[in-house]
């Protein structure tokens, strides 16, 4: 009987830590790599274009206002260093306010955006449909570690995260 009952007790402990029962977030951020061929990689050749993917979703009920500086925000919030930490630069130029329009300052719930970026070393016949403008081409990364650093205010959140590739 006395060990019918801790099992018990230890099955009901064991339930209430399971995954499941983590919060989710209200706001969620991802932000990947992508090489040329539209796959998601974090090794790059020193001449290739690096697409960066932006994912943003709303986990809640509610409708996200972003703050009217958020335009802004977005264009110096990606940071590109090397990974002795010296800084190298933005992987886009700025933002096509006309491709944005309304939409931009909200997030609806359970809506999700996606943003692509591309840190352009040369002409590319990749199509993809972004506000971020990369249009002008850049140096080519040389070869080493990078990493790409974030900071960005959604509601009453502020999101922060990084993301390392290579170029070989």
């Amino acid at each position: 009987m006395m060990g019918a009952t801790l099992l018990m007790i230890a099955s009901m402990v064991m339930t209430a830590c399971s995954s499941d029962d983590v919060e989710q977030q209200a706001v969620e951020v991802s932000l990947k790599t992508i090489n040329e061929k539209g796959a998601y990689s974090n090794v790059f050749s020193n001449e290739e274009n690096i697409l960066f993917d932006l994912n943003i979703k709303n986990n809640t009920n509610d409708t996200i206002t972003f703050a009217e500086p958020f335009l802004f925000e977005l264009v110096h919030s990606f940071k590109l260093y090397s990974s002795s930490g010296a800084f190298i630069g933005y992987p886009f130029n700025g933002i096509d306010m006309l491709k944005l329009q309304d939409t931009f300052y909200y997030l609806m719930p359970f809506e999700s955006r996606q943003w692509l970026c591309m840190y352009m070393t040369h002409q590319t016949e990749m199509d993809f449909k972004s506000p971020l403008e990369s249009t002008r081409i850049k140096e080519p990364l040389s070869h080493g570690e990078y990493y790409l650093l974030y900071s960005l205010t959604l509601g009453k959140e502020t999101k922060t995260g990084k993301i390392a590739f290579k170029i070989e």
